[in-house]
């Protein structure tokens, strides 16, 4: 049998109670602890919950439970629910919003519990213990959305592989097709010029998709640099239309350029500068339609000079244009328009231009309206 507890271990029992409840009822402010009877009335308030809540024991004594919770919750009546709970189930967990006396809310820890009852076993009393925890929800909160970033990501990672697979394998067709024709033209110089230009296309392209891939992993990590050299604006611009001249072609789609007369001299790095207008003139040239137009203008300020390539090609969605910079925009469509592809060479254009301390915009009326480009950048480095 077990030892009957002795008079001093009864003591320091009683002892150790007391003064647990002094400590829960008059000292601590971590925890709010609410009596209330059957009728859901406040009957007992310590100093956490008046610290807690703002409402002074003097406020609430008398009042009914329900001012805790959110109008919402009022309406859904769980404040009934909470002590019908925790008079059916013994206990009543309870995570929510409550409100302060200022109107404000705040997550709510806790739970109650049935206190009294009379001889019959009806409870006729109740006490609730809670916390305030809204710094755990912000955490919750935070990591919820964390998960849902990663989520976004990993999703953002398999579309981004699989337009690689598919943009790659674009040009592949076109390239096998030219070596069979180069191979039944093996020694016929003129009939091997086209399967030839078809070749240095479509290789052009793939060297111009890997230097992007490649750009990109460096935005990425921060790794971009900028080597600044003097040059020429319209030969750099000239330069970048004759890269992109045969692809054009190839399309029927006419470039109309407009440079000043005298020549403008400035100070950038004229390979990733070469690079901008190559991506944003492609871009023109494959948004187009057959047949299109391509208007490149080139103008200059006292610190400045400003690039305006407009096309009449497929233009740019409303919802798109906010977004047209961004890494992954244009993996998000199917089509063969403003929306397809990898979506990483205007990411790479925006990186390089601001890196140069420069800006640029996209302009569109909405789709098959056109689209405009606007490029500004500074005629040398700021000291």
């Amino acid at each position: 049998m077990a030892a009957e507890p002795t008079h001093a271990h009864t003591h320091w029992q009683a002892r150790d109670a007391e003064a647990f409840t002094e400590l829960m009822l008059a000292k601590t402010r971590q925890y709010g602890v609410i009596f209330y009877d059957a009728a859901l009335r406040v009957t007992g308030w310590n100093e956490a919950a008046a610290f807690i809540t703002g409402w002074t024991a003097q406020d609430v004594m008398g009042q009914p439970t329900a001012l805790l919770f959110t109008p919402g919750d009022r309406e859904r009546r769980l404040d009934e629910h909470e002590a019908r709970t925790a008079e059916i189930v013994g206990v009543a967990e309870d995570e929510r919003w409550h409100m302060r006396k200022d109107g404000s809310q705040f997550w709510s820890s806790g739970m109650s519990l049935p206190l009294h009852r009379d001889a019959a076993g009806t409870v006729t009393g109740f006490v609730k213990v809670f916390r305030d925890a809204t710094h755990l929800r912000a955490r919750t909160r935070y990591l919820e959305n964390e998960l849902k970033e990663n989520q976004a990501r990993e999703a953002e990672r398999s579309t981004f592989i699989g337009t690689i697979a598919h943009e790659m394998r674009n040009p592949l067709s076109p390239l096998k097709s030219a070596h069979q024709v180069l191979q039944l033209f093996a020694g016929d110089v003129e009939r091997s010029q086209n399967p030839l230009k078809v070749i240095d296309r479509q290789l052009g392209f793939l060297e111009r998709l890997v230097e992007d891939l490649v750009d990109l992993t460096r935005v990425k990590s921060g790794k971009m640099s900028i080597a600044y050299t003097k040059t020429e604006l319209q030969a750099l611009l000239h330069e970048a239309v004759d890269s992109c001249r045969s692809a054009a072609q190839a399309k029927g789609v006419a470039f109309h350029l407009s440079f000043p007369a005298v020549s403008i001299r400035i100070e950038v790095d004229d390979r990733r500068i070469h690079q901008v207008f190559v991506n944003l003139i492609n871009n023109a040239v494959k948004y187009n339609h057959p047949g299109g137009d391509v208007w490149l203008t080139a103008t200059v300020d006292r610190t400045h000079f400003i690039c305006y390539l407009k096309d009449n090609g497929r233009g740019i969605a409303p919802d798109l244009q906010p977004r047209i910079f961004e890494v992954f925009t244009q993996a998000e469509g199917t089509h063969a328009e403003r929306g397809a592809g990898l979506g990483i060479g205007l990411a790479v254009v925006k990186e390089i231009i601001a890196l140069h301390g420069g800006t640029v915009e996209a302009r569109s009326e909405g789709v098959d309206k056109g689209s405009e480009f606007i490029v500004r950048i500074p005629l040398r480095p700021f000291a």
